[in-house]
């Protein structure tokens, strides 16, 4: 192991010892200070370090910026600068990006990439077999959120919340100890979180939106 990646561990290490932390705090602002003083600083001088230790590698930006799913241009702006490295792009009312990278969105795809694992492994369970239409639906919903001209966040909370309705008809004794399966269910709980949080927010933002374009001149 080269010195880059033992600065690496220790970077990950640090943010996984206050990721810990936070989860033992039970007030709010706490872990809020906790979460902006720490791991979020942290998380980007990690990410600023990996992508150097890629570089070292000969590793080419192309290749790079589509593991961060950042353009090459912002990535190497972010690095001149000599500081920590953020490709989460925050949403602001006036750029349609109303869902950015929101939590829901990222629990989504989480769900469809450990369901697909359950069904290559063992199609047959309750779980696959029950929910294979509602994550298919919630596929296609993710799918819609990508297009520039359909920008109404509808299906996708939709989709999310047929599929929670779905998965609470399963009982827990019809749920296998298979760890892919126990994968989905752990899935669909933070997807349950984040959907009871995001919700509101989507939906409001969504609004102000629409009333924005209403009143601005058409050209």
């Amino acid at each position: 192991m080269n010195t880059g990646d033992q600065a690496d561990d220790a970077m990950l290490r640090h943010i996984f010892a206050e990721v810990q932390r936070a989860i033992q705090i039970k007030d709010p602002l706490g872990r809020a200070a906790v979460i902006a003083e720490q791991i979020q600083p942290y998380s980007g001088w990690a990410l600023r370090w990996a992508i150097e230790e890629c570089r070292l590698a000969g590793i080419p930006w192309t290749v790079i910026s589509a593991a961060v799913h950042r353009p090459y241009p912002t990535l190497l702006r972010q690095l001149d600068a000599g500081g920590p490295v953020y490709v989460v792009r925050p949403a602001h009312s006036h750029t349609g990006n109303f869902d950015g990278q929101t939590p829901l969105r990222r629990a989504a795809f989480a769900l469809a990439n450990r369901f697909a694992d359950l069904m290559m492994t063992a199609p047959g369970t309750v779980t696959g077999v029950r929910l294979a239409d509602a994550v298919r639906d919630l596929s296609v919903a993710q799918g819609m959120m990508d297009n520039p001209l359909l920008i109404d966040p509808a299906p996708l909370l939709d989709a999310t919340g047929l599929l929670l309705t779905v998965a609470d008809a399963i009982a827990p004794d019809q749920v296998s100890r298979r760890p892919q399966e126990r994968a989905v269910w752990e899935a669909l709980a933070e997807l349950r979180a984040c959907y009871s949080r995001d919700r509101g927010e989507i939906e409001a933002a969504h609004q102000v939106l629409t009333e924005i374009a209403e009143v601005q001149p058409a050209g």
